[in-house]
């Protein structure tokens, strides 16, 4: 089966979208498959686009122009889009959020050319009246062959209410390397005197609300015994960071630390030390840093209107709050109460998350053959 996956970014950003195409066109090569990526992110600040350019095996297509800050704003989403997609491709999968100008248009032209589709919505969108507004577009295609899913059923509502409630959405989550996440060392009992260490990773940015995360910290700890040492690191980087130090001064929070960008290797060597990890944002589409730390074996603290609880039961997997205030004490909550910290962390180390790539692969082959089938 031939695939067209198109995303307005690519590398060489590094988004979420962005790594999650990537991973997911590579394990569809893996599983036999024939994806191949067009997107309008230029191949580098020298050249818009490279001839025979492939990632890993899995074929590159950038129909893009230079613009300021490489904007994924192109004008080539009719002949070359119908040149790229035409006897190439047996359906496409359209990869995209509130704002995708290069995805939307891109959905358009291939439904104008009968293509069987399959759409991905990647973000929490907000339900009220901008974002009908800003949909109200997609309700004109033919709505036959294209099929429509997001990453988590907290997200599905607002799809549908952009969309029209009776357009059926799927789930297509997103996908992690299991293995390289996994933990399956047994739980160490904790020692009076141990610090308490809360992980966050995130980018530092007003949407993933670090600056409340830091308020909450001081609401916990206001909550937990001060025998009790607590330690956290917000890792990541953005235009927050300023607000987020002054925060953490205002509080009076030494305990809380900026450690910046990490790689992946470097999050995964703390997270065997960590404690919990908090997912502070709300308009969360899935969590896809969550669901690592879960695969590791840290009981996760997040919102339940959000896309954590997708990966997380309350109580089992983690703990599920409804507001700034509970979060906070759900943290205190997992601080003190060491015995439901160890059954959470021994829960998570024993039970395989059903996120693989080989699960993701599997359910979007569903969808596409849905795709087709209604061509």
């Amino acid at each position: 089966m031939r695939i067209a996956h198109i995303s307005d970014c690519y590398l060489p950003r590094t988004g979420g979208i962005e790594t999650q195409v990537r991973r997911l066109t590579q394990a569809e090569l893996a599983a036999g498959l024939e994806p191949f990526v067009i997107s309008a992110t230029p191949a580098n600040e020298n050249e818009i686009s490279i001839p025979g350019e492939t990632d890993n095996g899995v074929p590159i297509h950038r129909l893009a122009v230079r613009l300021p800050g490489d904007l994924p704003v192109t004008p080539h989403i009719g002949k070359r889009l119908r040149e790229v997609l035409d006897g190439n491709c047996d359906v496409v999968h359209i990869h995209g959020g509130l704002i995708s100008p290069f995805a939307w248009p891109a959905l358009r032209t291939a439904n104008k050319m009968e293509l069987p589709a399959v759409v991905s919505v990647h973000s929490m969108w907000p339900q009220h009246a901008i974002t009908q507004k800003l949909m109200f577009p997609l309700r004109s295609l033919e709505h036959s062959n294209v099929v429509w899913s997001t990453v988590s059923h907290a997200a599905v509502p607002a799809i549908q209410g952009a969309l029209g409630h009776d357009q059926q959405v799927y789930v297509l989550p997103n996908g992690i390397d299991v293995e390289r996440w996994r933990d399956t060392n047994p739980v160490p009992e904790y020692q009076a005197g141990d610090p308490v260490t809360i992980v966050s990773v995130a980018r530092l940015s007003h949407r993933k609300r670090m600056v409340p995360l830091v308020e909450m910290l001081a609401e916990a700890r206001r909550q937990v015994p001060p025998e009790i040492p607590m330690r956290a690191l917000l890792i990541g980087q953005g235009s927050e960071r300023g607000k987020i130090e002054r925060a953490i001064e205002k509080h009076e929070l030494d305990w809380v630390e900026l450690p910046g960008l990490q790689t992946q290797d470097q999050i995964r060597e703390t997270y065997d030390t960590a404690s919990m990890f908090v997912a502070s944002a709300v308009l969360e589409s899935f969590g896809i840093a969550a669901l690592e730390a879960r695969t590791a074996g840290m009981p996760v603290v997040g919102f339940a209107q959000s896309g954590v609880s997708e990966i997380v039961t309350d109580g089992q997997e983690g703990l599920l709050a409804s507001n700034d205030h509970e979060m906070a004490a759900a943290i205190a909550r997992l601080t003190t109460d060491h015995a439901l910290r160890a059954k959470i962390t021994r829960h998570n180390r024993e039970t395989v998350p059903p996120f693989s790539w080989p699960d993701c692969v599997a359910k979007a082959t569903e969808l596409y053959e849905l795709a087709i089938s209604r061509t």
